[in-house]
């Protein structure tokens, strides 16, 4: 029972290890140095490109709020270095490890880190076209008055609300109330 055990991980292991990172990451949840708050809106530099194009989904993201913006919520957009920070996810000129993200066009003046999501809506962007953000050379973002054809692609969800507790942390919580459900009745029964 052991061994079957041990090769099914390593079977689900090669298995998985074989999926494009971007099918790996589509279905979790954006690390927080992946996106940004601004405005009371979580925001993700989610696509090279616009939504309509082939390759962006939003089928695994939804379920944590993201949503395409509203024109309300466009008009609230923050710049492209906005998405600059300590601790992003992407540090320029490399990639994110975990997923692959990186920024391509990034000119000199801007070093550091920034916050890229492409492979977390994407079956087969990695990066973000920094020269396509707003504030940027070939702004602004997509949906915007003005956006090209390749106007880059930003998603929002409210803060706070996007959020999915995990299965674990739900146990826990189950777990925790459980004991202080019996400790009252102890404490009531010795009384």
């Amino acid at each position: 029972m052991f061994k079957s055990r041990i090769a099914l991980a390593a079977l689900l292991t090669v298995g998985v290890g074989t999926l494009p990172l971007s099918a790996q990451h589509s279905t979790g949840a954006l690390p927080t140095n992946a996106f940004i708050t601004v405005g009371g809106l979580d925001w993700a530099w989610a696509y090279p490109l616009p939504s309509s194009s082939s390759g962006f989904t939003l089928s695994g993201q939804s379920g944590f709020g993201w949503h395409i913006p509203t024109a309300a919520e466009l008009a609230l957009a923050p710049l492209a270095t906005a998405f600059l920070f300590p601790g992003g996810n992407v540090p320029f000129g490399g990639s994110d490890a975990g997923s692959g993200a990186s920024f391509q066009a990034t000119n000199g003046a801007y070093t550091g880190a920034g916050a890229c999501a492409t492979p977390w809506f994407s079956t087969g962007y990695y990066h973000c076209d920094w020269q396509d953000g707003l504030g940027q050379p070939y702004g602004p973002w997509n949906g915007m008055d003005g956006a090209v054809g390749f106007a880059d692609q930003l998603v929002v969800r409210d803060s706070g609300n996007g959020t999915v507790p995990e299965p674990a942390t739900m146990s826990l919580l189950a777990l925790g109330l459980s004991g202080i459900a019996a400790a009252r009745r102890r404490r009531g029964a010795e009384k």
